[in-house]
This record gives C-alpha cells, sequence and structure tokens, in this order.
C-alpha cells in the first residue's frame, strides 16, 4: 500500500499535517505500508525577502488576494516568514536515498516550525543531516552541487499534471485522494479501507477468488 504525499517545507499546514503522520505511525502499524514523500515548491525557486509572509507566497501560489488566502488559512501565526527552501527539497532525496526520508522531514519540520531555524542555511542542513544520521560528506557534496535539482521540479511539474494545486495532498494507492489537512481519525479510516479492500484480493473462499477477477 502506498502513501504519497506531497509537501512544501513553507507550508506550515504541511507541517501540521506531518504531525498528524508522526502521531498515527506512533498508534498504528500497517505492515505493507510504502510512505513516499513528493516534492512541491509552491513557488519553484522563491527567495522571498525578509518581510515576506506565509499569505504573499500562498498569494503567488493560487494567484488570489491576500483577503482569499487570509480566508482559506485562518490560523497561520502572523509572525511566520517563508525562507528559500529548493535545498532542503534536494536534500530530501539523498534522505531517500539512504532510507531515512520519515526522520529527515520530522527532524526538518522540527527545526523550521518549532526551533525556528532557518533551513535555507546549509549549515542548518548539515546539522540535520548529521542528527538523522545521514552521510556528512554526502550531504556537503550534494549542497554544493546543482544535484537533484530537476528531480525537485519533475516532482512538481508531475503533480501539476496529476492536478494537485493544495497543499498538502496526499494519495493513497492513487486511488483515494486526500487535498488539504486531514485529522488521524481520517487518516486511518481511509488506509484502512484501502488495506481491507487488498486483503480481500489475497485470498480465495470457496471456490471464488477475488484476485483472479482483478487480472
Amino acid at each position: 500500500m502506498k502513501l504519497e504525499f506531497w509537501i512544501d517545507y513553507n507550508n506550515p499546514i504541511c507541517y501540521k499535517q506531518h504531525k498528524v503522520l508522526e502521531a498515527f505511525l506512533k498508534k498504528h502499524t500497517f505492515d505493507d505500508l510504502e510512505l513516499l514523500y513528493r516534492n512541491y515548491e509552491m513557488i519553484p525557486n522563491f527567495e522571498p525577502s525578509e518581510s515576506c509572509t506565509f499569505y504573499e507566497l500562498m498569494s503567488k501560489h493560487y494567484v488570489a488576494t491576500l483577503d482569499e488566502v487570509k480566508a482559506m488559512y485562518p490560523d497561520i501565526p502572523t509572525h511566520f516568514r517563508p525562507v528559500k527552501v529548493h535545498d532542503a527539497h534536494r536534500l530530501s532525496h539523498l534522505a531517500k536515498k539512504e532510507d531515512c526520508a520519515f526522520t529527515y522531514h520530522q527532524a526538518l519540520f522540527k527545526a523550521y516550525y518549532e526551533d525556528k531555524k532557518d533551513i535555507s542555511r546549509h549549515d542548518v542542513l548539515i546539522d540535520i543531516a548529521k542528527l538523522i544520521g545521514l552521510d556528512t560528506s554526502k550531504a556537503i557534496d550534494l549542497l554544493s552541487s546543482d544535484h537533484f535539482h530537476d528531480q525537485v521540479n519533475q516532482n512538481r511539474e508531475n503533480a501539476i499534471l496529476k492536478g494537485i494545486f493544495e497543499l498538502p495532498h496526499m494519495r493513497i494507492d492513487g486511488k483515494i485522494k486526500l487535498s488539504g489537512f486531514h485529522d488521524e481519525p481520517e487518516l486511518y479510516l481511509h488506509l484502512k479501507l484501502i488495506s481491507n479492500h487488498m486483503n480481500k484480493h489475497e485470498h480465495c473462499e470457496d471456490g471464488n477468488c477475488d484476485r483472479k477477477k482483478t487480472r
């Protein structure tokens, strides 16, 4: 069972959704669950000014007015300021290769939203790499190059082709599409639904095999 999760680190709702996911995975176990993170920079290679707010960033992403965005996201702290996140997205691909994508995102979101660290800074990203056990030399080499630049942009382009515009966005086995924020009970319900459906097709009873019918 595949859970795809499209995120941008500059989106506080993505942070909120990841906290739900962290709590969910502590309580529930799905042996066949594969969590896949997908990059989605709201504004590719965006370099915000010091005074730029979340609402300004979102207004550019949605091509909407500030008042429209504030109505969509009324609970965002006014002190929140976006930063450049392209390198953080690139480093996520190394974390994926080293099989520590979940701990990378957990540490990155904590550094940004809880510890108020600037995740556009390479030294902050290197510290996160060290914290989760990534090869520091590989992380330094990546950040001093343009490695995974194309992959980050392609993730976003593929999402747009799939009709994904609202973040966060999750898809379960390509069947259930969850745009925006979803709480823990909702997430469990959707994952359980797909899991039960998959298990149904893995068994044959009384000569009737649903698995054969699906092939």
